[in-house]
């Protein structure tokens, strides 16, 4: 091989090329980001709509329903969701992946400016934006202190976000549980009523006369004088003052009908660390932007603050991702360089010469700080699939030197010099290596291109894992060879005094055994193969038996529990339940703090609350976090009255503030009492069934209502318009904005609103007048009456039909089981007219694994025609892949035995099995056909030969690649319970693949070969012809490496 000639003949080169590489990762390495996941892009679009005072039958009508008519036309559109609401709309409309985000988005705006007119007049303009999964809360800041919300609140708004938002990488911030300055003009109806106006009339006059007009300009010669008229005011006296109109030459002041407060707005959120009331920021970060830096942009930042702030205000952070995100990234680094140790020190026991072993060992750094380059070369961060890729990989980077070293050492042991052993192993060798690299490559092909959502997000594991094993074939082709020419002692393989004798006894030992098995299983191949058939067979029994989940849940010490009052229950009431809750989990053993946050955001649900609850770290607990999930359950059940759900959170979009569920299932169909009858029956029938808790559903019916039935013919004779009835209705109760009063170098909303006292009596509201088209005043009992109804709190629609959804927590069972439970469920109760279909993890198990089983196909594919290229030869690749059903029956065992599941994670480790068990069957191949073909050996001594000689590098690279992925299979790391399983299916399937091989494939070999000499004429050279091996081409294989 040209290759290994110059690397051998060349040291410098050799060096000067692995440095370069080196260099090249090491300057990258800093550059590289750190964060949880892959940034990924998913074309989605969110339409979100105001429409003041509206029920959520109204948004649906009015406003979601024109807009689903008009998006839905847009090609490419994969799901169409929307929620109706009280006082809001939002739609989101989900694009096929092979859709551009950017110009998705632009279709959606395109598609709502045509129906803008169709909306009523009331309805804010829809805004239209890209959902970016990565820009989510990342870090929740709490501001307390010995002050008023008013002034905390301020001091949030003006000093702490305005300072946070201009650090890079930070986007929108929310304050929750803050009250903003407000002026409020509290109207009393009694006093209005006896100067003949109406609440309009107020407004009106606030509006007109609080203003500044700028007039122009005046021009006095070089002078330029600008004109401004002012007449607005600052302050809550000022503003009483302002005149309304005039009766019989006496101004009738707004003080005058109203009380005039300088206050703060309606209190309608709330946050609390650990029970004590707070305000809350909630950062979220921008599209793109890395979490852990930005994270620590923020608390450097919050630093200089609380020194300019003083002791007299507490910034506290009991919210913040990039803890666990720098905690999983940092131990799943430990686990690579401890599972580099371990496979050096396999191959030193294997071995038994330090300098062999370290020229082995040199290819890990080698290979992966190249790899680093390369992952800030293509943008990919330090993130877990891209950290998983590396360490697992780790046995996989070392074993093309171990095969090469091994060899070389091979040659010494025949007499020859190390620079003669060190050319002549490795290019008898190297296209050995060349097709195991290519194996390998070939599995993950697939992976990074795989279709669906976690074809996004592990697209960087497979790219990363093909560039790593990419550099170590590199590695081991030029500077393995070079050093071991250089390093490496004649016939010092087997000096070790006691030790060493021992190993050298064992392993002699171990290849007399496998001599007379490999002997037995050549002299009855039938019943070889029939035991191997019917253990694979036997093993795909247990897939039966093996659980089936989205993603194994990690324990990040942290926990959310969703509480939720009955529809209509008061902020200060939830307030209450709440601040008991949290008391009570205060008290649970392992628990750090608690972070509650009640309503906030568009929809204002004050009859919710959400407890962070965060726990000690997982050293300094004996229980994992679910233990203590289940212990909150059961300590929260004797709350009465209170819908609560304990869950996880999501490592994915994990800082909403919506429960998902581990288990969920989408009623569809147009009645919606239909479909909440049909959700009541499946809810009933899974609290019976074992496994399921938390189980609700997402809509709720029954939310008290106050319905103003208008007379139309009454207020048709008495010229009275539907418009002015409702706007003074909601300019009275929910309040208007009608101007800003500027002061103190800010602008603060003035609120018209009638008086509480009248506000909490809906019988009051028909004493209530408004103005006539002919000015008359109307006492709105003239034209409405009042009736009292629920109706529902919020409308679900999804791809155009009402939906519910039913949601459930797990607990002994996984989503796959669920999914099955709750499908045949619906089947049974639901009635004609109402359909059903998986949602959340259950369906993106579903198409995940169609889409898994598709890469592994064609990975299988690939492997075959890459082999068939090699060995110039449609047999013997067959004869290889042998061992891919084999290694199946270790990784399913594996799972069965420690209770895993089958999920992505173990879906990407038999994708990942398919390229490293190909190459144990390589490697005896290859060398079965060298034997063949340079010694003329018959083919069972060919076949018994090559067995025992490739038996210890067979071995070596196993346990290497077994010792290289044990610290991820033992699941020490922060969040390692989601990784365990791949890591266990793949050693099982390591251990079953190398012994079954070592005594199944040769057997195979023998089977083929008898059988294609029946269906081929003899050819003239002997018995012992076959076709020319990879490296006797009529051009010679050295062209192909060199």
């Amino acid at each position: 091989m040209k290759l290994v000639d110059i690397s051998v003949k060349r040291p410098v080169l050799t060096t000067v090329m692995m440095l370069v590489l080196v260099v090249f990762g090491v300057v990258a390495y800093p550059r590289v980001g750190v964060d949880l996941f892959p940034d990924v892009e998913f074309p989605v679009a969110v339409v979100s709509t105001v429409y003041p005072g509206a029920d959520p039958e109204t948004v649906e009508s009015k406003v979601i329903e024109p807009l689903e008519e008009a998006v839905n036309s847009i090609n490419g559109i994969d799901e169409l969701r929307s929620t109706s609401s009280e006082n809001f709309g939002l739609v989101t409309i989900q694009f096929e992946l092979s859709r551009d985000a950017d110009i998705a988005v632009q279709d959606v705006r395109d598609k709502v400016q045509t129906v803008l007119g169709d909306l009523p007049d009331e309805v804010e303009t829809p805004v239209i934006q890209k959902f970016d999964i990565g820009a989510a809360p990342i870090m929740s800041l709490v501001l307390s202190g010995n002050y008023d919300t008013r002034h905390l609140t301020q001091v949030a708004d003006d000093t702490l976000k305005q300072r946070l938002q201009t650090l890079p990488g930070v986007g929108n911030i929310d304050i929750v549980g803050g009250q903003e300055r407000e002026f409020h003009i509290l109207i009393d109806p009694a006093r209005l009523d006896s100067y003949g106006l109406t609440v309009t009339d107020v407004a009106q006059a606030i509006g007109s006369q609080n203003i500044n007009v700028p007039g122009g300009r005046i021009d006095q010669g070089d002078t330029e004088l600008t004109i401004k008229t002012e007449g607005e005011v600052h302050t809550a006296e000022a503003l009483s003052e302002l005149v309304i109109t005039s009766i019989r030459g006496r101004p009738i002041r707004v003080g005058d009908v109203s009380t005039v407060r300088d206050t703060e707005e309606e209190k309608r959120s709330h946050a609390a660390l650990d029970g004590d009331a707070a305000v809350a920021l909630t950062i979220q970060k921008q599209s793109g932007a890395n979490t852990v830096a930005v994270a620590k942009e923020v608390k450097s930042e919050l630093d200089e603050l609380r020194e300019e702030l003083g002791e007299s205000y507490r910034i506290t952070v009991p919210v913040d991702n990039s803890t666990f995100i720098e905690r999983t990234i940092g131990d799943v680094q430990f686990d690579l360089m401890l599972g580099a140790i371990l496979a050096v020190i396999i191959i030193l026991v294997f071995l038994r010469d330090w300098r062999a072993t370290l020229i082995s060992a040199l290819a890990l750094p080698t290979s992966v700080i190249a790899t680093v380059g390369f992952l800030n070369a293509f943008g990919f961060t330090f993130n877990q699939l891209t950290m998983l890729a590396l360490t697992l990989s780790i046995g996989i980077l070392i074993d093309d030197a171990i095969v090469v070293i091994e060899n070389i050492h091979r040659h010494l042991e025949m007499g020859k010099s190390p620079w003669k052993a060190a050319r002549e192993g490795t290019a008898e060798i190297g296209l050995a290596v060349m097709a195991i690299t290519a194996s390998i490559v070939a599995v993950f092909l697939p992976v990074a291109t795989m279709k669906g959502i976690m074809g996004r997000f592990f697209f960087q594991f497979g790219v990363t894992v093909a560039i790593a094993v990419s550099v170590s074939m590199l590695v081991a082709l030029t500077l393995t060879p070079m050093l071991s020419a250089r390093m490496l002692k004649e016939h010092e393989h087997g000096s070790g005094g006691p030790i060493g004798k021992a190993l050298d006894w064992f392993f002699d030992w171990l290849d007399r055994v496998y001599n007379i098995t490999i002997k037995g299983a050549l002299r009855h191949p039938i019943i070889t193969m029939i035991v191997a058939t019917v253990s694979f067979i036997g093993s795909l029994g247990l897939l039966g038996v093996i659980p089936t989940e989205f993603i194994p849940e990690a324990d990040r010490g942290e926990f959310r529990v969703y509480a939720e009052m009955p529809l209509g229950t008061s902020l200060d009431k939830t307030i209450e339940q709440v601040d008991q809750i949290t008391d009570d989990l205060g008290e649970m053993p392992g628990v750090e703090l608690t972070f509650a946050t009640i309503g906030g955001g568009q929809q204002e649900e004050v009859h919710k609350g959400t407890i962070h609850v965060e726990l000690v770290d997982a050293k300094e607990r004996s229980f994992s976090q679910s233990d203590a999930m289940e212990y909150a359950r059961t300590l929260l059940a004797g709350y009465k009255g209170v819908q609560l759900a304990i869950e996880p959170i999501q490592s994915v979009g994990g800082g909403g503030g919506q429960r998902q569920g581990d288990a969920q299932f989408m009623l569809l169909g147009s009645d919606y009492d239909e479909l909440n009858a049909t959700a009541d029956e499946m809810i009933a029938a899974l609290e019976e069934m074992d496994g399921y808790v938390d189980v609700d559903k997402n809509v709720r019916l029954g939310k008290p209502e106050v319905r103003v039935v208008i007379d139309r013919q009454r207020a048709a004779d008495l010229n009275v318009p539907t418009a002015v009835i409702g706007m003074a209705i909601r300019t009275l109760y929910q309040g208007q904005d009608v101007s800003e009063v500027a002061t103190d170098g800010d602008r603060y909303d003035a609120r018209v609103r009638i008086q509480e006292n009248f506000r909490n009596d809906p019988q009051k509201l028909l004493d209530l007048q408004v103005r006539s088209a002919t000015g008359r005043l109307v006492p709105l009992s003239n034209v409405v009456d009042i009736e009292r109804g629920e109706g529902p709190a919020s409308i679900e629609r999804f791809n155009r039909q009402r939906q519910v959804t039913v949601l459930s927590n797990l607990e002994g069972q996984t989503v796959g089981q669920a999914s099955e439970q709750m499908m045949a469920l619906s089947e049974q109760v639901a009635p004609e007219g109402v359909s059903g279909t998986l949602g959340g993890d259950a369906e993106q198990l579903r198409e995940s694994m169609g889409y898994m089983v598709e890469a592994l196909l064609l990975a299988i594919v690939l492997i075959f025609l890459i082999l068939a290229a090699q060995f110039e030869s449609f047999v013997h690749p067959l004869t290889i892949m042998l061992a891919l059903p084999l290694s199946l029956i270790g990784a399913l065992g594996a799972l069965a035995l420690t209770g895993m599941t089958l999920n992505m994670f173990t879906m990407i480790g038999f994708i990942m099995l398919m390229g490293l068990v190909v190459k144990n069957s390589v490697l005896l191949v290859d060398y079965t056909n060298v034997v063949r073909r340079e010694e003329n050996l018959p083919l069972f001594e060919a076949l018994v030969k090559a067995g025992t000689v490739r038996m210890r590098p067979i071995l070596m690279t196993t346990f290497a690649m077994i010792g290289g992925m044990m610290p991820v299979a033992l699941a020490m790391s922060a969040g390692g319970e989601s990784r365990a399983p791949m890591a266990v299916a793949i050693i099982g399937g390591l251990v079953s693949s190398t012994l079954l091989t070592l005594v199944v494939v040769p057997v195979a070999y023998l089977l083929a070969e008898k059988l294609v000499q029946k269906v081929r004429p003899k050819r003239d050279g002997g018995p012992h012809d076959q076709a020319p091996g990879p490296d006797e081409s009529p051009e010679g294989a050295e062209g192909v490496v060199g």
